[in-house]
């Protein structure tokens, strides 16, 4: 029995050692690149996912207008204070069309973002009431943004859908489209039967007197006003009716009656939203008894109500924290090998695949960018290879590839290999989710695939450079700063003057310095780490010439700036903070580098990480949380193997021993047992 016990149990307390291993190990990890939504509830935008989108828009009794955003994208939270106060300031025309947003960089709403082929952020899309599920929307093909350019578009898309007559347009919607005049009379004016009705005069581009319709009408709807307000156009055929209310030829409120009975002309009134809501909402209030009004029907008109008022939520005006010289080394002048990976990863697996289809050109841009990935990124033997499968299966698509599919191989391998993003950024963590991350990744592996080109001193100089003017034309998600860069490189002229493998080195450079210029200071720049010239005196006072000057190229010693990025972006200069250690699908451990020794006292500039000649870091296979785990498998191991001890070999030996054999003897010789 001993034997048999002990043979049973001896496989078990070997695996049982690799079991809690298992237990221990995490089992995911996050992919999702994207900061804190830009928007919440008290922003009066309806905060749209991948489950609620088509329930909201699609089939709705109103229209929407949909802001597609990254969270990560730096013009798109720029525009978020312009898109909360749009959106509070039409809050009122909610009945007719709201105002919605979807944050596309978050790993879930990719699908939606991807169905409704949105290619770049901001995006900013109108749907129609009853928008049938797979419509795309109307995209507002403006760049101005601004809130009286939105609203001016939002307007046009609600008074096109009506002058078309379209059964899109809501039944219930006040007509936006200006009255048709003949002689005195306005047609269909009086075709609900109304009371009176109070005429918005105003020039042929004017939306004043539609915005002021839109405030208005929610309220005279509710309350049962027997009131119209329309739009009357300053032109030839409004001229007699003009001449007839004794109104100048320049932006007036009438109100009237249907024989004219009733003229009252506003002529201290502002020409204004706010001074035409006022005077129509004064008109009502004392022309009450002929329209029928009780005291609470007055009432509600002369609430205030929250949506008048605009509810932007002012700045964050609080004292803003200051870098210390270490995070200020960690975020500029280090940098991580997982905030490569993770960049390139989503560039793939977000980026690209939220395209629906890839083909043409867009397809050889692909094939252009995985190219370089595979010949020159500073590479690990795990990425090394995941890049080498990457490029095959790219390389085996020959017309079209379409973004689910790629999503799928990606979600596919990444299961088998093991191969996924660390959960944080490291060096490009900003001081808040909306700061650094995806785009300061991205550059840094600009930086990184030129630097390694230039010391392997293969291939074309400008591939590299090449291969980023066309990723960032299309696919990079912020299109204006596409667009900016596009300008930057002067739509690639500027790729003329490279002749060698430092000069794509130092105009990318110059470009990125160019670009930290334009922002700073903007909305989007990161308090705490603000965009400044790179590199700095303080870190590179070699790279700066005898010269001053504010062109960023004049004024540095360019032999010594490249030195100084050879240091910072070569392979074996990279740093290995941030990388953890994982188990593949393969069962093969990811070896880690040791992390970077930091003095938390003395904080100082990892002087080995620009000096040495060669990285004197080499790799390890245990670190001190591998030993910590290590010790602690064994304890638990060693008190499970003496708990099973005790019960099935020492238990034995007590019971068979001679005071228990003699307790035994004397209990069955006791004449008194079983008679009770």
């Amino acid at each position: 029995m001993a034997s048999s016990t002990g043979g049973v149990l001896s496989p078990l307390l070997l695996q049982l050692p690799l079991l809690l291993l298992f237990l221990l190990l995490p089992s995911t990890l996050e992919v999702s690149l994207g900061g804190n939504p830009l928007y919440n509830q008290d922003d009066k935008i309806l905060i749209l996912n991948t489950t609620n989108f088509q329930p909201n828009i699609c089939s709705s009794s109103k229209a929407w207008v949909v802001e597609f955003y990254s969270s990560w994208c730096g013009h798109c939270i720029h525009f978020a204070p312009t898109f909360k106060e749009f959106a509070a300031d039409v809050f009122a025309w909610r009945e007719v069309i709201s105002v919605a947003a979807i944050d596309c960089a978050m790993e879930e709403n990719m699908p939606t973002c991807r169905e409704y082929e949105v290619m770049g952020y901001p995006s900013l899309k109108f749907f129609t009431p009853n928008t049938p599920t797979g419509d795309m929307g109307i995209e507002r093909q403006s760049r101005e943004k601004t809130v009286p350019a939105i609203k001016k578009d939002m307007i046009e898309f609600i008074t096109d859908l009506q002058i078309k007559k379209s059964e899109k347009a809501g039944r219930n919607w006040p007509s936006l489209v200006p009255a048709s005049v003949s002689g005195l009379e306005i047609l269909h004016i009086w075709d609900q039967n109304p009371t009176l009705a109070v005429l918005l005069i105003e020039e042929a581009n004017s939306t004043t007197g539609s915005e002021v319709i839109l405030d208005l009408s929610s309220t005279v709807t509710k309350l049962k006003v027997p009131l119209v307000m329309a739009k009357i156009e300053i032109n030839a055929e409004s001229d007699q009716l003009l001449q007839k209310l004794t109104v100048p030829k320049k932006p007036s409120l009438v109100a009237i009656s249907r024989d004219f009975s009733t003229l009252e002309v506003f002529p201290s009134t502002a020409a204004t939203r706010a001074g035409w809501t006022g005077a129509i909402k004064d008109f009502i209030w004392r022309k009450s008894s002929e329209l029928s009004l009780n005291n609470q029907m007055l009432a509600d008109l002369s609430q205030k109500k929250p949506e008048d008022s605009l509810n932007v939520q002012p700045l964050n005006s609080k004292a803003q924290k200051t870098a210390t010289r270490k995070e200020l080394i960690n975020r500029r002048y280090k940098v991580f090998t997982s905030d490569l990976e993770k960049a390139v990863i989503y560039s793939i697996s977000h980026e690209v695949a939220q395209h629906s289809s890839i083909s043409g050109h867009t397809l050889q841009t692909l094939l252009q960018y995985v190219t370089v990935l595979e010949k020159f990124f500073p590479a690990r033997i795990e990425m090394s290879v995941f890049l080498r499968d990457l490029h095959s299966w790219v390389n085996m698509h020959q017309d079209t590839i379409r973004g689910e599919d790629l999503s799928s191989w990606m979600e596919s391998y990444q299961g088998r290999h093991g191969i996924r993003a660390s959960k944080d950024w490291v060096g490009c963590r900003g001081s808040e989710d909306q700061f650094g991350g995806y785009p300061c990744g991205l550059w840094s592996v600009w930086h990184a695939l030129t630097i390694n080109q230039a010391n392997l001193a293969e291939g074309d100089p400008k591939e590299v450079m090449n291969a980023m003017k066309s990723f960032i034309q299309e696919f990079f998600g912020c299109r204006d700063c596409a667009r900016h860069f596009d300008q930057a490189i002067e739509g690639g002229k500027a790729f003329d003057e490279i002749e060698n493998y430092n000069d794509a080195v130092l105009l990318l450079w110059k470009t990125h310095n160019k670009a930290n210029f334009r922002l700073a200071g903007d909305i989007s720049e990161d308090p705490v780490f603000p965009k400044l010239v790179f590199p700095s005196k303080e870190f590179c006072s070699g790279c700066y010439g005898a010269l001053t000057g504010t062109n960023l190229w004049d004024e540095f010693d360019r032999i010594k700036v490249v030195e100084f990025l050879k240091n910072l972006y070569s392979k074996e200069k990279l740093s290995s903070q941030g990388l953890t250690s994982d188990t593949t699908a393969d069962g093969h451990a990811l070896a880690v580098a040791p992390l970077a020794q930091i003095d938390g006292n003395f904080e100082h500039l990892d002087v080995s990480n620009f000096k040495k000649k060669e990285n004197s870091t080499s790799f390890v296979f245990f670190n001190g949380a591998d030993i910590s785990i290590c010790f602690l498998l064994w304890f638990v191991s060693a008190l499970l193997l003496l708990l099973i001890y005790l019960k099935f070999i020492a238990g034995k030996k007590f019971s068979n021993s001679h005071f228990f054999s003699n307790l035994k003897r004397k209990t069955s010789m006791n004449p008194l047992l079983g008679k009770v």
